[in-house]
């Protein structure tokens, strides 16, 4: 009796973990910060270079809103982390052929995550009166917190939306507008880092910032399981 012998389908898996749902918790977790600091505080934080009077009634007068603030963030950096790594997966697993592009975004990926974690340490530090009942070791801390969580952070975010920006623009992976609205965004995050030599260009700052914050939802529904079979 003949046998007839069926030849197995190949089958592309999904990657080891899903950018989604990391991604969510990162950009929710940090907009929650945000929400803390306008409901209990009236505003999200008091700039380094205004005058130092503003900064010092800010950290004395709301110290539990400030270490609510600091911990949303640092749930936001360690789910960053995840998101990253997710997004080197999927990249590794989608398109091979680009190791250097897809290793710059989770570099940028995992050197965020890090200063905005550091960044919420020294958020926690100047929480403290301790810390803050000397002016200039709450000055020094407060220029501190601002380089960490503000442009170093983001331009750090702009090496990740860049790098997969670039793997998208060689491949395609990713809807064409998607990929050319992302180098905009990484330009301007990467740039935020002119705030050290000019205070008048911190609007470089929330220019790169908020458009990541939804660039990295946007990759969570945006960026393919698995490429079409052929």
């Amino acid at each position: 009796m003949a046998t007839t012998t069926v030849a197995p389908v190949a089958v592309r898996r999904e990657p080891w973990s899903s950018v989604k749902v990391p991604a969510l918790v990162s950009a929710g977790l940090f907009v929650l910060s945000l929400l803390v600091g306008l409901v209990a505080a009236g505003k999200v934080y008091a700039s380094p270079f205004a005058d130092d009077g503003v900064s010092a009634r800010f950290f004395a007068d709301h110290p539990t809103a400030i270490q609510w603030m600091a911990l949303c963030q640092f749930g936001s950096a360690i789910a960053l982390v995840v998101a990253t790594a997710a997004i080197g997966a999927r990249l590794r697993t989608l398109v091979p052929g680009f190791p250097a592009q897809a290793s710059l975004a989770v570099a940028g990926g995992v050197v965020a995550a890090a200063l905005l974690a550091m960044n919420t340490l020294v958020q926690w530090a100047l929480s403290h009166p301790s810390v803050t009942a000397d002016p200039a070791t709450r000055r020094g801390l407060h220029y501190l917190f601002f380089g960490l969580g503000g442009f170093g952070h983001v331009a750090a975010l702009g090496l990740l939306v860049g790098g997969v920006a670039l793997v998208s623009l060689r491949t395609g992976v990713l809807p064409r507008w998607f990929t050319l609205v992302s180098l905009v965004i990484s330009v301007l995050a990467v740039l935020s880092p002119l705030t050290m030599v000019g205070e008048s260009l911190t609007a470089l700052i929330p220019l790169g910032r908020f458009p990541t914050l939804v660039w990295l939802v946007a990759i969570g529904f945006l960026l393919p399981k698995a490429r079409p079979q052929t």
